[in-house]
């Protein structure tokens, strides 16, 4: 009896061996599991950065794809005229050297620049009465060490009590033009025809001093309208069509009476930086017949731009530049072009687009062409 007592105890003994191995055995088990689990995620994590670098590369891939496919099918070859720039803003001289490459590669000789707030040159962030007296410093600076090469423009902020003194100032420092931002709606602070800018446009008016006036015809002809008919000798170029591309059935007459009007009325072809150029070629491209009709009819008082703003963002390398001038000439050269910007995927496009950007130009013939390249400016700003 004691001898099965006694092998009863000696069993005992290894059951609670077993459960001694059992717990280290599970607590083993766990941490596997979350060395396992931590593996996993990590190496989610690494897949997922790599989907991510991916599809960024892709992209980036499919943008320069559209645009040397843009590029090869509109032909590189340009009309061999020689180009003024008659719209452009430039922010600080270290931005100056990519302008000019994209510039030699594009036929243009010659620059307008013109004095930007902090508002355009900065977007959201800048200020409309900052800048503007730095950035033409700036230019006008640029202007001498470049000689031939760039037009100086200088602006004021219509709210400045010492406008007219900072415009004389500006003249005698080598300002060939003055920028009026006025009639632009983020700029409207006031009635184009308020008595207190008349100074300035009787000055203009005498003195023969030219302004780039942005006048949104829509919303502001008879204020414009009002101030033309007090100084009718007044030398204004209304870019952008006078904003005539958004509804050029409407808009284009607007611009064209006040031409055949008055005698110093210019108008250039330039349409903006990114989504606005895109969105202007495209109007362009579905009226064309309208602005051919316009184009031909008043070769004499058109200028050729493209007001890209010139800045250091990331986005604008030369060829970017170039992509954009070659835009702006093929929108008046070609019957058929295409610009990558406009291509189905860019971020500029609508979902409508064409998969290359194929847009219907002007095919104006070369007369036409070169007053608007080259001999309009000339009667604006003699080259010195």
């Amino acid at each position: 009896m004691a001898s099965k007592k006694k092998k009863r105890h000696q069993r005992k003994k290894p059951h609670q061996r077993n459960s001694s191995s059992s717990t280290s055995s599970s607590g083993s088990g766990l941490s596997v599991r979350r060395t396992k689990q931590i593996a996993v995620w990590v190496c989610s994590v690494f897949v997922l950065l790599n989907v991510i670098a991916y599809v960024i590369m892709v992209s980036k891939i499919n943008a320069l794809t559209a645009r040397a496919v843009s590029a090869a099918l509109s032909g590189y070859k340009l009309k061999e005229i020689n180009v003024v720039n008659a719209h452009d803003h430039l922010y600080k001289k270290n931005h100056l050297s990519n302008y000019f490459k994209a510039a030699e590669k594009t036929g243009v000789a010659r620059t307008l620049f013109v004095a930007s707030s902090g508002y355009t040159l900065l977007g959201k962030t800048g200020k409309k009465d900052e800048m503007n007296d730095f950035n033409f410093r700036e230019i006008v600076a640029l202007a001498k060490e470049f000689p031939g090469k760039i037009i100086p423009f200088c602006t004021i902020y219509s709210g400045d009590p010492d406008k007219l003194d900072k415009i004389k100032q500006f003249v005698a420092e080598g300002a060939q033009e003055l920028k009026l931002y006025t009639g632009h709606s983020n700029f409207y602070d006031q009635p184009l025809d308020a008595d207190e800018m008349l100074p300035v446009y009787a000055y203009c008016e005498e003195t023969k001093l030219p302004i780039v006036w942005h006048v949104n015809l829509q919303l502001y002809k008879n204020e414009f309208q009002n101030v033309m008919e007090q100084f009718p000798y007044l030398m204004v170029i209304v870019p952008h069509f006078g904003q005539a591309y958004w509804r050029p059935d409407i808009a284009l007459p607007w611009i064209a009476k006040l031409i055949d009007t008055y005698p110093n009325i210019y108008t250039d072809t330039s349409l903006g930086s990114r989504q606005i150029l895109v969105d202007g070629l495209q109007r362009v491209s579905m009226h064309r017949d309208l602005f051919r009709e316009f184009c031909n009819k008043h070769s004499d008082r058109i200028l050729f731009g493209t007001d890209m703003v010139v800045t250091g963002n990331k986005e604008k390398t030369p060829e970017w530049m170039e992509s954009v001038i070659r835009a702006c000439r093929d929108m008046l050269e070609k019957d058929l072009y295409y610009f990558f910007m406009s291509a189905r995927g860019s971020k500029y496009a609508n979902s409508n687009a064409h998969p290359y950007g194929a847009l219907r130009g002007l095919a104006l013939d070369d007369k036409v062409l070169r007053k608007i390249y080259e001999t309009n400016i000339e009667k604006i700003v003699p080259q010195k």
